[in-house]
């Protein structure tokens, strides 16, 4: 599955479609509106034609955000060496309408953390 920002400077492959999408309402997520699939980083693959993603970092410091420098789209996040767990996670707000509408959403209350 290839996945990647609008203007297409960011590219995510990952191995295959996930089981299910995530929508979290914590204060970040909600404001990013994203939906996220959860992946192994050995699973993903992340290229960029012109210019890197940038990350953003913020409170516990255990994940970090990632948007295309040049059009803005959040197109994944990934945890650092703070946390516990090795997570790549992909916006699949850039997938394909077809692609998105076979995979079960799952609710997510991060608020409540």
């Amino acid at each position: 599955m290839k996945l990647t920002c609008h203007c297409g400077n960011i590219e995510l492959t990952a191995a295959y479609i996930p089981k299910e999408i995530a929508n979290c309402n914590c204060s970040i997520c909600r404001r990013y509106a994203a939906s996220w699939a959860y992946y192994e980083p050995k699973d993903v693959s992340i290229s960029h034609t012109q210019k890197a993603s940038g990350a953003y970092i913020w409170g516990d410091k255990e994940v970090a955000f990632h948007h295309c420098t040049l059009c803005g789209c959040i197109t994944h996040y990934v945890t650092t060496d703070k946390c516990d767990t090795n997570v790549t996670a992909i916006n699949m707000c850039m997938a394909e309408n077809e692609i998105k509408a076979r995979i079960p959403v799952r609710k997510i209350d991060g608020a409540a953390y």
